[in-house]
């Protein structure tokens, strides 16, 4: 059976890949190949010998992805992606151009097992966790589709990066490695509705990376009804795991508010929000509140608020020293935006 090649750390390829190749210099060339390159054929690998070449194709595979549809936004330089995987699954990866960065939003799941209410995404039923391997040929694969250079990645697309901890600390460390993709850590950043363990966890690591919480809401009883699979952890609870994120790591702290009318945009929640905030001592420099007007779907039950709404929150939060702005939503005239990745099925 072949090994999928980007399922394996550098270490682990190495390891297995000594049976056909003992010169590190000659390794190190693969490597190259894979991740500078980005190659997705051995046969691109001219400076390796012909025997060697056939070797590894013979032990190995380069991709398990297949882009099977994409759609550029008529508005910006969005384009949505989709995959489609060995085992016949669908899942969504974003690509993001502003300010002369180019990011990827990819997906660390298919499907979502936390199904938020407001959220396209948690629509679709959860299936499996994507392979550390699956997760990296996102941001590959992308970058040769638009032959623009990868500067940042966004755990942002379908799923809960926090319940697939394994393969996405393997993915960050891969992205932040200098012999692979050399993205620099404040240029990545996780999504997570708040995995109150995980996330400690991830904090001990000391990756550096920065981290986002989905809050969405100030209220317990609120948040049940938006997030309901939140596996128990109290606001308060995440909130504390966020303050020891950047305390661990000295790294940035968004809080992700998705703004919905008559629902969590009243000025009660602004400021019971600014309190929140200031009593776990999340008022500094390191931490951003990032408003985000819901993004209109199929979805009749929840509508975004009106423009003085918006500004009226970000203003309260603003008098109370917090850090805040309002997202300025991507890619939405094709259903690419934040939490408008779900219904593939109709797509295809």
């Amino acid at each position: 059976m072949k090994n999928y090649v980007l399922d394996m750390t550098d270490n682990q390829f190495k390891t297995t890949a000594k049976s056909i190749i003992d010169e590190n210099y000659r390794l190190s060339q693969v490597v190259k190949w894979i991740y500078e390159k980005k190659s997705d054929s051995f046969e691109n690998f001219t400076n390796l010998p012909e025997e060697l070449r056939e070797k590894f194709s013979e032990r190995f595979f380069l991709r398990a992805l297949r882009i099977i549809s994409k759609e550029k936004s008529k508005v910006d330089d969005t384009t949505r992606y989709i995959f489609k995987t060995l085992d016949k699954k669908y899942f969504f990866a974003v690509f993001l151009s502003a300010n002369g960065r180019n990011s990827v939003c990819v997906s660390s799941q298919i499907g979502c097992p936390v199904m938020c209410a407001f959220c396209y995404s948690g629509k679709v039923k959860f299936t499996r966790n994507l392979s550390r391997g699956e997760i990296i040929e996102q941001v590959l694969q992308i970058e040769n589709d638009t032959k623009k250079k990868i500067s940042g990645v966004l755990f942002m697309g379908m799923g809960e990066p926090m319940l697939n901890f394994t393969n996405v600390v393997f993915v960050l460390n891969s992205l932040l490695s200098n012999k692979e993709f050399g993205i620099g850590k404040r240029h990545i950043t996780v999504s997570s509705v708040g995995i109150v363990p995980a996330i400690k966890k991830l904090a001990d690591k000391n990756l550096g990376i920065r981290l986002a919480l989905s809050l969405h809401t100030v209220d317990e009883k609120r948040r049940k009804r938006l997030i309901s699979n939140n596996f128990s952890f109290k606001i308060e609870d995440i909130l504390n795991a966020g303050r020891y994120y950047i305390e661990k790591t000295n790294s940035h702290l968004t809080i992700e508010y998705t703004l919905m009318k008559k629902i969590n945009n009243s000025s009660a929640d602004a400021h019971k929000l600014a309190r929140l905030l200031k009593r776990h001592k999340l008022i500094n420099s390191n931490v951003n509140v990032n408003l985000i007007p819901f993004n209109p779907l199929v979805c009749a039950k929840f509508q975004p608020p009106e423009h003085e709404s918006i500004q009226k929150f970000k203003d309260i939060l603003r008098f109370n020293k917090v850090v805040v702005n309002i997202r300025q939503a991507k890619g939405v005239d094709i259903n690419a935006a934040c939490g408008q990745l779900g219904d593939i099925e109709s797509i295809l």
